[in-house]
């Protein structure tokens, strides 16, 4: 586990890099208020169960699913950047992981509220609502195993997930270089020494 925890925080500044912005395609609001939220707009309702999961504990999450499902060190990077190959073991990790968000459950499926509050950063409520729905209905089929089910329906989030780890990653980021920056000591030469 302590190797894991290492190679998390080796991973972190690569995973900036590699984590992607989003997926062609994808489907975008057109009536959007770019200057913030629309006083107009509804509200998602209340989850009264749910608590929204700090980054440093969705990072966790991830950690003990990739543990617990004894899964190779190679794939933690993918896993960690939102690549999810259509395998058994990927699978079950997105499983893993969207259960111990409480986002997914076996009996009820995808949680698109819990979605939205998790991973939806600010973006139209209704227009979230309306893709997620759209995928989902199409991505609901009966499947081979649990594990599979997860993955089909957690891939409609995809795109959420994706924009989720960068910007949370890139708020790390920043974090760490502000903390090394207050950390310097700034000379009149103007040349720092940490």
């Amino acid at each position: 586990m302590v190797r894991i925890h290492h190679a998390a925080a080796t991973l972190l500044l690569a995973l900036v890099v590699v984590c992607t912005g989003g997926v062609h395609g994808a489907h975008h609001c057109p009536d959007s208020n770019i200057f913030g939220n629309d006083p107009g707009a509804v509200e998602v309702p209340a989850t009264s169960t749910f608590i929204v999961s700090d980054f440093l504990q969705f990072l966790q999450a991830a950690v003990t699913c990739f543990n617990k499902l004894r899964i190779t060190e190679d794939k933690f990077p993918l896993y960690v950047a939102g690549v999810f190959p259509n395998c058994l073991e990927s699978q079950c990790f997105v499983r893993c992981l969207a259960t111990s968000l409480n986002l997914y459950c076996d009996q009820t499926g995808s949680d698109i509220d819990r979605h939205y509050l998790q991973l939806g950063l600010g973006q139209d409520y209704n227009c979230f609502r309306q893709r997620a729905e759209q995928c989902l209905a199409a991505n609901t089929s009966p499947c081979n195993n649990g594990c599979e089910s997860a993955y089909k329906q957690e891939l409609c989030f995809l795109e959420d997930y994706r924009k989720y780890l960068d910007t949370n990653f890139n708020s790390l980021i920043a974090a760490v270089g502000v903390k090394k920056a207050e950390d310097c000591i700034v000379h009149y030469n103007q040349l720092q020494r940490c």
